[in-house]
Formats: structure tokens, sequence, C-alpha cells
């Protein structure tokens, strides 16, 4: 039987890095071809493997048609999780669309090149949590088909957004969209960034270890054909879950730290407008791929493992540096506290409301988040069953829109709908089945306070910690290079 031929994007990532690892260890099913950029370092970590039998890396770029077209051609399978992904898409938001946007057009396009418009392949792309935004409890349990609302200056949401409405939207025969929440990796020291200090703490937070992110995604080469057309949540499932709290208070014990709140104020950290949740549908995508391999635990092993055999010695005698020492180090990372002295207003209107409401941050002595102990599971995937007009009508009205059209034929056939605001547009069913809606709506700008007002499906999941009487529109909140 011949082998088939499987594109991999993003190879030099951390889910792709772990793909390839699981394809060599098929080489006996499949032939690999890598979409490298040719930049030193992946040429330093990937000429290696030029000439091998079985591999083939073409060096270009996504974002250019003719590269992506060079790559797709003669392939059975694309798994595409490449990504220019947070912090760096919040401050290039010309590249996060070049990426993830234009990419995503450009891998369409040479699938359809493709004979027979591309219906033999199967296309499989992942989405991001940060789709969903903000959703702390009590709307921390989320599912397929919940209201999207990317955060406040969050272009690698708006951008992968956009990427997953046009795969959803593209006409291919076989697709899949996988919207992957936060990868864990072992070298905890990369995650030294002032977006450590964006989320709240009682942020829920439902990780997966990079292993079993690499692992999932290549295990969809060996899903039947019912497993595409559709859009999952890809997530660790119950071991996984936990609140950012307990990750700080974990691995600050790990350098004998003890109680992280001696060294971080509770006002530096975001008090809303970041995103992950928990996810009651994770376990759809496991039955398909059994990617729940590893668990919370496992990933602070991994994380020991990689702490130099010198800093754990000196740690386990004493703390690494005094107290003081270690605040001022971790306070040259607080975002928000520097928003406040630098008077940021806008930033500081998504992050806490006002400076006043910053101001009223408690203690952390009044900080007692409750535990969700529950494992709550959807029945139903929504793309798995067919709908009515009435249906499609009412999902409209939720949104506070409308349903224009007279006649339904089924959730891939494309409808005319119209939002509160007067824009129209035709749409498949089984867009707005998974969360998306109007496309003009979409940020750039972030306008929820006004949509808030007309679209009740958007109010139920904003207002619990949005005042109605807030008021802020942004075009951008970072530092775009234009």
């Amino acid at each position: 039987m011949a082998k088939k031929k499987v594109l991999l994007t993003g190879a030099s990532g951390s889910m792709g890095g772990e793909a390839f690892k699981e394809l060599q260890r098929r080489k006996d099913k499949y032939d690999i071809v890598l979409l490298l950029r040719p930049s030193k370092v992946n040429k330093k970590n990937f000429s290696k493997y030029e000439g091998q039998e079985g591999i083939t890396v073409i060096w270009g770029d996504l974002s250019k048609p003719e590269d992506a077209l060079k790559a797709v051609t003669g392939v059975d399978n694309v798994l595409h999780p490449a990504a220019f992904i947070s912090p760096a898409a919040d401050h290039n938001p010309k590249q996060a669309k070049k990426s993830n946007y234009e990419g995503m057009l450009n891998m369409i396009a040479a699938i359809k090149q493709q004979p027979n418009n591309g219906d033999n392949i199967r296309f499989v792309t992942i989405g991001t949590v940060a789709e969903y935004g903000d959703r702390l409890p009590p709307h921390h349990w989320v599912k397929v088909g919940d209201t999207l609302k990317p955060s406040v200056g969050d272009y690698y949401a708006i951008t992968k957004m956009a990427g997953e409405r046009a795969v959803i939207e593209s006409g291919l025969k076989y697709w899949v969209s996988m919207r992957q929440t936060f990868i864990a990796i072992p070298n905890i020291f990369s995650l030294m960034d002032p977006i450590m200090f964006h989320q709240p703490p009682q942020t829920h937070i439902e990780f997966i270890t990079v292993q079993d992110a690499g692992y999932g995604l290549v295990q969809t080469l060996e899903c039947p054909d019912d497993f595409y057309g559709r859009v999952y949540n890809m997530g660790g499932g119950p071991s996984c879950r936990f609140l950012y709290s307990d990750y700080l208070e974990r691995f600050f014990k790990l350098f004998n730290l003890k109680n992280y709140q001696r060294f971080m104020d509770r006002n530096w950290f975001g008090a809303r407008n970041f995103h992950c949740c928990w996810y009651m549908d994770s376990y759809i995508l496991n039955s398909y791929l059994g990617h729940w391999r590893q668990t919370f635990d496992d990933q602070i092993k991994q994380v020991e493992q990689t702490i130099p055999s010198v800093l754990k010695a000196a740690a386990k005698l004493s703390p690494l540096a005094p107290p003081f020492i270690v605040k001022a180090f971790m306070k040259k990372y607080a975002d928000p506290l520097h928003w406040v002295q630098n008077k940021e207003e806008e930033k500081i209107k998504a992050f806490f409301g006002s400076r006043e409401a910053w101001e009223k941050i408690p203690g952390w002595e009044s900080y007692k988040p409750e535990r969700d102990t529950r494992d709550l599971r959807v029945e139903k995937d929504p793309l798995t069953r067919e709908y009515t007009l009435q249906e499609m009508q009412t999902l409209a009205k939720s949104r506070g829109g409308e349903c224009l059209s007279k006649e339904y034929a089924n959730i891939k056939t494309k409808l005319k709908w119209k939002c509160a605001f007067g824009h129209t547009w035709e749409a498949t069913p089984r867009l707005h089945l998974t969360g998306h809606w109007c496309p003009e709506c979409v940020p750039p700008p972030w306008n929820y306070d006004a949509i808030a007002k007309a679209d009740k499906a958007l109010a139920d999941i904003y207002y619990f910690d949005h005042d109605k009487n807030e008021s802020q529109r942004v075009d951008y909140l970072y530092c775009p290079n234009e």
C-alpha cells in the first residue's frame, strides 16, 4: 500500500515541532513535506533533513501564494498549525494578518488548485481559545457555538478568527478547525513576558501539554470522514484544568519561593479582557484522537526537568533570592501597573473599566476563588445535525439580527443575514453555529459596548464584568507596525 504524503506547516513551533516528531515515528505510513521559512534558525535546525528518505523540505513562506502551492501540490493531507502568535502578534498586527489570515487564504487556494478541486485532500488547521475572549466565572465553561469575542487588543485572536471563518466558508470538502487552548511548554523561563500579568488570577485554564497537542494533530490523519467539516475545542481534559493562581503557586514552589502572593500585588494583574476557559466539549475531540495522555502533574515534572541542576540544588537549600529582589524583578513585567503609572487610558479601560476600578482592587487577603469540581459536558456537537429555517431565524434574533432567506437547505448552503446595525452578508448556517457572526462588526475596531446593547448573545457574556454605561471603541491598543 502506497504511503500517504502529509504537508506540515509550522514545524519550527511548539505544536508543529511535536507533530513532526510524531510523524517521524510513523514514517512507515507517511511521507513528510515541511514548509519552512528560510531563517537562520530554521536552516540550522532543519537542513539536516534535506535529502532524507521520506522527508521533503520546502523553503518558503505560506504568505506567498506560489510557496503555498508548491508545498500543497501532490499531498494527501495538510496539517496547518503554523501561526504568528501572541505576544508578538499584538505588537505587529500587520504580520499577524499576513501569517494567520492571508496564509490561510493561500493554503485554501492551493488546495483548490489540485485535481478535482482538492476534494481528495484532508485539511486540518488550528484555531485558538483566544477567539472566545474574556470568560471569567461564572462564564468559564465554553463550548463550540458560544459567541466569539476576542479581547481588546488581541490581534492574534482576530486574525485566527478571520482565518477560521475563511476555511469554514471555503467550500473545501474535507476541513477541520481545532480551537487550541494554552499549550504548556516545559521551558517556563520562555513564558517570562508582561503578558503573564494581563490575565486575572481567577482565570480558569484548561491547558494541553505540547506533546499531547502534537500527537493529537497527527492523530487526525487516522480519522474517518465524519470527523471533517466541523470545529472542535482542543484541550487536555479534566486533569489539565486549574486556576491561573494555582499555576503561579505550583511554579513558585519549584524554586522554594512558597507563597507567590509575597512577590506580586494583586492589582498588578488584569481584572478582565484576557482569555482561557474550561471546555465543556473537549472530550468530543478526544473521542477521535485519544490525545488526553498527560496531566497537570506531568507538566510540572517536565518543567522540573528543564531547570538547571545547579538551580535545583540551590533552591532546595533556600530561596534563590531575597523576597524584595524577586518582587522587584517581577514588577518589571507588571504591565497593568505601568499602564496606570503612564496613564494609558484605553488599556486601563479595557482591562479594568477605569482607574477608579483599578484603585478599588482589594489585596490578596480577599482572594478566595471558588474551585469548580464539576466536569460539565455538552450532549452533542452543533454541527452533527440539521436545522430548520425557523431555528436559523431564532439564531439571528439572538444576535439582534435577522435571517433574510426564505428557504433553508442544509448547514452547508449559504443564507442571507442581517445584523442589528444593518450590515448584510451571505454565510452558511454552520459558520454561525460555531459562534461567528457579522463580518463587518468583528474587530478592529473593538466596539463591544455598542454592539452588546443590540446583540443579546454578546450581552449575556459581556455585562457580568462590564457596566452598561461604559463606552469604549478601540482601533489599536498596542503598538501596530504601520
